[in-house]
């Protein structure tokens, strides 16, 4: 996996990305949330799979002024944006398969 490929973000490195990038997936994530941990090795395989996927992570509590923002209600919420625009939301721990469909439908 390309090192640029996955990312840490705050809001404005959050906002950059969604504009910048075609093809975004936000994890937004904490250290003490076991399935968000569970989801780390399915996001690696996803950008392994999809190398024009830019996967960035949020720290949920480094940055909880984004959750509203982004209207984030459970954690992990994964956030699939195209050319800017939001076109996917997944809440809680997900299948793989489900993660890679709502990346492929919009690659």
């Amino acid at each position: 996996m390309n090192g640029e490929q996955m990312v840490h973000a705050d809001g404005e490195a959050l906002k950059g990305h969604i504009k910048d990038d075609d093809l975004v997936m936000v994890d937004f994530w904490a250290t003490w949330c076991a399935p968000c941990r569970a989801m780390a090795p399915m996001l690696d395989r996803l950008a392994t799979e999809f190398p024009s996927l830019r996967i960035v992570k949020v720290d949920a509590e480094k940055h909880k002024q984004l959750l509203g923002d982004y209207d984030v209600r459970s954690l992990p919420t994964l956030q699939v944006y195209r050319a800017g625009q939001r076109v996917d939301q997944l809440m809680g721990k997900v299948p793989y398969e489900m993660m890679r469909r709502a990346v492929q439908s919009v690659s």
